[in-house]
């Protein structure tokens, strides 16, 4: 069941998109279906999406949200639409993630969905307590390393992104790194600034706030280029270690056997939208990075994504997020 819908009314088309494609869906609105409910960050990139892209198609668009089954339940309900190209899905990194656990899914999202566009990355981060004594990520592996026990480090939940990343980074400090879940990033940041826990892995936000004022201090960042709301914060290629290198990613799909002139057509509109100025300042406003592209390109990221941390989960010995 999904808890919100949220009408967006195109006005005269001002993109130059595939017309043919544009004609074949005929249907005057199409829905944007976001796996996480109404509020946060992953829901308003979305309806910034949609609102833009309701304008270059001249159709309007529904945000939908269905929440729910580590974003199974929306990822199911598109796939399980007609293949007509009123249904788009917001994919999440959960999409390489699950698949990478290995275990019974109730659908395989990459092959009963068809990638549309890639749309935005948000960077991973290392953060600890400004009062730390490692001023650097590579003095922080030496202070791990020197420690007699474990290193707790902080992410907002079990089998996400960040958990992965921390269990990728624990093997460059010896494997002494152990996880910590919470429930929310915020509860997790809260207990590292207070001095509860040692380490804070998750997304550039919320500790941007953190580390620009101050209280907390960047030590890596996965990004290549150096991140806009964490500016100060060396990347992982800086830091000689792109292996290092990770961020949340978000991207559009649809549903599997969709007319592949379909999706050329909402690939156009979904990278116009990102070259437009408003889009970019309001998406690097949640810290996230544009990233656009082919359906191509998308489908093969995911599948790369799955073997990576598929190494990973077995490595470090992961279960799968309940």
């Amino acid at each position: 069941m999904f808890t919100r819908r949220t009408l967006v009314t195109g006005a005269l088309a001002a993109t130059a998109l595939p017309t043919i494609a544009s004609a074949q869906v005929s249907a005057s609105q199409i829905r944007l279906v976001v796996p996480y409910g109404p509020g946060g960050s992953t829901d308003t990139s979305a309806r910034v999406l949609a609102e833009r892209m309701a304008a270059d198609t001249g159709k309007s668009v529904i945000v939908e949200n269905r929440p729910g089954g580590g974003t199974m339940i929306g990822m199911a309900n598109v796939a399980k639409s007609k293949p007509d190209g009123t249904s788009l899905l917001l994919l999440t990194t959960t999409a390489a993630l699950l698949p990478a656990f290995d275990i019974p899914l109730q659908i395989d999202p990459q092959k009963e969905l068809a990638m549309v566009s890639q749309l935005a990355d948000i960077p991973c981060v290392l953060a600890v307590n400004a009062k730390h004594p490692a001023k650097t990520f590579p003095e922080f592996l030496e202070w791990v390393k020197a420690q007699p026990g474990p290193v707790h480090y902080a992410t907002s939940s079990s089998g996400g992104l960040p958990h992965l990343w921390g269990e990728l980074i624990s093997t460059k400090a010896g494997g002494k790194l152990q996880h910590i879940p919470y429930k929310a990033a915020a509860e997790a940041l809260r207990d590292t600034v207070a001095g509860h826990t040692q380490v804070f892995v998750d997304v550039t936000m919320p500790v941007d706030a953190q580390i620009n004022a101050g209280t907390m201090r960047g030590l890596i960042c996965g990004a290549q280029k150096r991140v806009a709301n964490v500016s100060s914060v060396p990347t992982a290629s800086e830091l000689g270690m792109p292996d290092l290198e990770a961020a949340v990613y978000f991207g559009v799909a649809t549903t599997a056997g969709t007319a592949p002139d379909v999706i050329a057509y909402y690939n156009a509109a979904i990278n116009a939208a990102l070259k437009v100025p408003a889009v970019q300042e309001r998406l690097a406003s949640m810290g996230y990075i544009p990233t656009g592209g082919t359906p191509e390109a998308y489908t093969k990221r995911l599948a790369d994504e799955t073997v990576r941390w598929r190494k990973v989960i077995k490595s470090a010995n992961i279960p799968a997020p309940a």
